[in-house]
């Protein structure tokens, strides 16, 4: 085509056709330039399409990543049931029974009391957006706003969970529960090994000693000893309650996320 106009120019010049000329020179750049527009617009439509099903992609991975959050938070509330419920009972036999007597049934509940869960953040696919700055690839505003409050408030429920861990429950109440506990006797109770053996296979040794069983109960029966142990209890089941409001807020706000990816993939389809 280019050259076709050039022949065409040489011919008005040779002609003298000046002004002809112009137009056919004005002409070629038109041309060339509308055809250099159109070049990158299909460049532009096909980047963009490229990007388009790379975020759609994303975007499904963060709603397989969340529902992954969401079956985690759910084992993280029924653990942190099982130890509120312990409390409970040891509480209540504590007041029946005017403080640690007849414990055989008791014991392995207050051992469960020295487990807790350590916290997993699941969205990893959040992660790597927001850790490789591609987390503009997400286009409704709105979503990628909340995505990153919902990535930071994962990250201080993870830090908190974490610090209280090991704070206030491994160092704090765990460790009074195994020196005044009888766990060599008795190990845990039958609903934390059921649970425990739904993800690790969990076993405990018990050691027979009848003699270091009544040893242990009636140390656990001295005046100081007896206080320090059911205000741990009791302690222990305000941590769990405190831990299981913060899964369930955080489940909930999982499960608006995941609402809203849902919402944005079908705008895709």
């Amino acid at each position: 085509m280019i050259k076709f106009f050039r022949k065409i120019r040489y011919g008005l010049i040779e002609k003298n056709k000046t002004g002809k000329y112009l137009k056919y020179a004005i002409g070629e750049i038109l041309l060339v330039v509308i055809g250099i527009l159109i070049a990158l617009g299909i460049n532009n439509w096909n980047e963009n399409r490229k990007l388009r099903n790379q975020e759609i992609i994303y975007l499904d991975n963060l709603k397989n990543d969340i529902n992954s959050q969401i079956q985690m938070l759910d084992v993280y509330i029924e653990f942190e049931d099982i130890i509120i419920d312990q409390t409970k009972d040891i509480i209540k036999h504590y007041e029946l029974n005017d403080g640690f007597n007849n414990m055989d049934s008791i014991y392995p509940k207050l051992h469960d009391l020295t487990i807790r869960w350590t916290f997993s953040n699941a969205n990893t696919t959040l992660m790597q957006l927001l850790n490789s700055n591609q987390i503009n690839i997400i286009q409704n505003r709105q979503l990628k706003e909340d995505l990153i409050a919902y990535n930071q408030q994962i990250d201080l429920f993870t830090k908190n969970t974490n610090i209280n861990n090991t704070n206030l429950v491994d160092n704090f109440t765990t460790q009074t529960f195994i020196e005044i506990g009888s766990y060599a006797f008795y190990g845990n109770s039958k609903r934390m090994v059921k649970k425990f053996n739904d993800f690790y296979s969990f076993e405990t040794k018990k050691v027979s000693n009848s003699e270091l069983k009544n040893i242990s109960t009636q140390f656990i029966n001295e005046p100081k000893i007896k206080l320090e142990l059911i205000n741990k209890v009791v302690y222990r089941n305000t941590l769990s309650s405190l831990q299981k409001s913060g899964n369930l807020g955080l489940k909930e706000r999982s499960e608006q996320i995941l609402l809203m990816i849902e919402k944005e993939i079908e705008t895709h389809k």
